[in-house]
């Protein structure tokens, strides 16, 4: 029960994968269903576990023909499209851009009905894919949750193809699945990898608890797994969504301060929590270390305020900043005590964004501030360090973001 819930709570959240038939069965509605196949198979392998229907999931992969091929759409909250066009290339990039749409919207609220059931796959044999790929179907047709051996299932379902058959048990974990074949086991006659479908249905309803009480089962067509698109990607973004939701990015910087008597290196930290694009709460931290002859300073400058991103393409935005808060000057002067001093401060960063990787961005700001007053430290009646109360300086860094589940 502690592993389930922790599962719940920390693990990824259930999606819905659901294929919208085209008008006409043929070559495009085939490569339609591979394309949903290898995104429900990556979905697993990626730690999602697979809803048997939208009300169960807060994210939908929808993946329907187009004009010129498929077209595929994530949806939360909002939505991000994109086209594939069909060809004879496998679709890598149309399954890692799909990845890339479901982590941009944002979740739906968490269902609030009673949770399906919550099975693993273990396959073993040859072509453990293709069975894999059948069982998975099965399981969603009969309202079951499909989750990676790691997202405390309730039973493993246990798949071993073997001389022309497949045997069919359940276990409470994946290492019970290996080893000697199990007397209990049921046989299912296998042709070319593809189980018989009565005897297969009547296996699963004796193996699944809820298999007696569960809905008639809707037969899903499954296509070949090396049937696939794509020689080229078209990316359509849908209007951006102002209801995104909160997303939490981390930073680190470095960069170079210059107030009117010096300039000085310095390193920061961020944290900011808010819509993508959008308003956000931002939480700073400031220190600049610094020397002169017979005295050392450290300045921290913490501070919080509002800061809004601005989406000027997929990859650049725009952020302007305000923040207020505390400046802490540190010292220690040779041949007397340390000390400290406290000042007000404020800040007005601005700034550019590139986003490198999905969630990962470098950063660009130019920071103009005030503190409460201009310092400076004698050291016998001579003045040895300086700085006015106006500072302005830019940094580089980079930044990670992700959106809570």
């Amino acid at each position: 029960m502690i592993a389930l819930c922790l599962a719940l709570a920390l693990g990824p959240a259930p999606v819905y994968v659901e294929t919208v038939p085209g008008p006409v069965e043929g070559t495009e509605a085939g490569a339609t269903r591979s394309l949903r196949d290898q995104l429900m198979l990556r979905l697993l392998e990626e730690g999602y576990p697979l809803a048997p229907s939208a009300e169960h999931a807060t994210r939908t992969l929808r993946v329907e023909p187009a004009a010129d091929g498929i077209r595929v759409q994530a949806r939360g909250q909002d939505t991000r499209t994109f086209e594939v066009a069909t060809g004879p290339v496998l679709p890598l990039e149309a399954v890692h851009r799909a990845m890339e749409a479901l982590d941009e919207v944002t979740p739906r609220p968490e269902p609030t009905g009673a949770p399906p059931s919550r099975v693993a796959v273990h396959v073993e044999g040859d072509e453990p894919e293709a069975l894999r790929r059948t069982l998975v179907h099965e399981l969603l047709a009969r309202r079951s949750e499909v989750v990676p051996f790691d997202a405390a299932p309730e039973l493993v379902l246990c798949a071993r193809a073997h001389d022309g058959a497949l045997s069919l048990s359940r276990a409470t974990h994946a290492a019970a699945c290996e080893g000697p074949l199990r007397p209990d086991a049921h046989e299912v006659a296998l042709d070319r990898a593809e189980p018989d479908p009565v005897a297969l249905e009547a296996s699963l309803d004796a193996l699944l608890d809820d298999g007696a009480d569960a809905p008639a089962p809707a037969r899903v067509e499954v296509g070949p797994l090396a049937a696939t698109p794509t020689a080229g990607l078209t990316a359509r973004r849908d209007p951006p969504d102002d209801g995104r939701g909160v997303a939490v990015r981390l930073g680190a910087r470095t960069g170079i301060y210059g107030r009117l008597s010096a300039a000085d290196a310095a390193v920061g930290t961020s944290l900011r929590v808010g819509g993508e694009p959008g308003l956000g709460g931002v939480v700073d931290v400031l220190m600049v270390p610094t020397s002169a002859p017979d005295i050392s300073i450290f300045e921290t400058s913490v501070g919080g305020g509002l800061g809004y991103a601005l989406a000027l393409s997929r990859t650049v935005s725009l952020h302007l900043q305000g923040l207020g808060g505390v400046q802490v000057h540190r010292f220690r002067q040779r041949g007397a005590d340390p000390g400290v001093r406290v000042d007000w401060t404020a800040e007005l960063p601005v700034g550019v964004s590139l986003r490198v990787a999905r969630g990962l961005q470098i950063d660009l700001m130019v920071r103009a501030g005030r503190s409460g007053r201009a310092r400076e430290h004698r050291v016998d009646d001579v003045v040895v360090w300086s700085r006015s109360a106006w500072r302005i300086g830019g940094s580089v860094g980079l930044s990670y973001g992700w959106r809570p589940r």
